[in-house]
């Protein structure tokens, strides 16, 4: 081999795979592990002997062999792999050892199985750290941002604030419903125009009210045909009324579908769904970051984009 050859040329990746290789005994094998095409494996092996410069593996009769070289590459991807790993273990002892607090600022029933578990995986990662959660409108919450409170933000905003950063966790799809308890559970409605003379349970939000809303258009349309019966802010109470038979209203399609008498519910025109409404993660671009959000930020990243 030339001269620093293995540290000029070799990355890490193609002598992981080398390592997994000879362990497995097998290119199939080290595939499985892998969770790699054979094709991948092989391919991999071609490009770290064409990095090196001579083969590594002679292979015969189903079986191989590793060369002279192939035994020094393979030596050095051990060593290599074992430093990592005590780094590894340094960095998460480091990790584990971070404590301090994350203030959160959330629109109310935000609901989202990978929003609990990043909660979950978060704590597991790091138990000295806790959190300070307040409650607020989505509206209070970029206020509260732009005077660069040093806390991360999960609400709805129509309005992108130039000063803010915005990242969409997940879109809550807004539906027409009403429940088994109403006369236009049994009927073939295929427009909402059809939709005549009934109540409407209005959930009364600074932002989904917004003229600005996607929801606005279709919640006047509504009210043209039909009345304005139940106001309220809390929308366990839009819930609770729709399934009494009361009235018809707007609700996230994902509430519906994981409340427990979903079969009471019906979705009304227009379809598939009325509007689509982010949720959005929000915090001041000339904010400086601590540590902690910058970690809890990157894990919301990645368990929702998975990257």
């Amino acid at each position: 081999m030339r001269s620093n050859i293995l540290l000029e040329k070799c990355n890490w990746s193609l002598l992981r795979i080398f390592r997994v290789i000879v362990q497995e005994g097998s290119l199939n094998k080290a595939a499985i592990k892998l969770f790699l095409t054979q094709s991948a494996i092989s391919q991999s092996l071609k490009r770290l002997e064409e990095q090196i410069g001579e083969i590594l593996i002679i292979r015969t009769g189903g079986k191989f062999y590793l060369t002279p070289t192939g035994e020094i590459v393979f030596e050095a991807s051990l060593m290599i792999y074992s430093q990592l790993m005590d780094c590894e273990e340094r960095l998460n002892t480091k990790k584990n050892s971070l404590s301090g607090t994350i203030k959160l600022l959330v629109l109310s029933r935000v609901e989202s199985a990978r929003y609990d578990q990043l909660l979950h995986d978060f704590h597991q990662k790091y138990p000295l750290v806790d959190f300070h959660v307040d409650v607020l409108k989505s509206k209070e919450i970029q206020q509260l941002l732009l005077q660069k409170i040093p806390a991360l933000g999960i609400g709805i905003n129509q309005i992108v604030h130039p000063k803010l950063n915005y990242h969409t966790l997940l879109n809550q799809k807004y539906a027409l419903f009403c429940s088994n308890k109403h006369p236009l559970y049994t009927e073939n409605i295929q427009s909402i125009d059809q939709i005549k003379g009934y109540g409407f349970i209005s959930f009364q939000s600074e932002q989904l009210n917004d003229p600005l809303s996607p929801l606005s258009e279709v919640r006047e349309k509504i009210l043209k045909n039909n009345k304005l019966l139940v106001t309220t802010n809390n929308m366990d109470e839009v819930i609770r009324f729709i399934q009494n038979g009361i009235g018809i209203g707007l609700l996230p399609r994902h509430m519906i579908e994981k409340n427990h008498k979903r079969e009471m519910f019906k979705q009304l025109p227009p379809f598939p769904y009325v509007s689509i409404i982010p949720i959005l993660l929000m915090w001041h671009k000339d904010r400086e970051l601590s540590l902690l959000e910058q970690y809890f930020i990157n894990d919301l990243r990645s368990i929702f984009y998975g990257n």
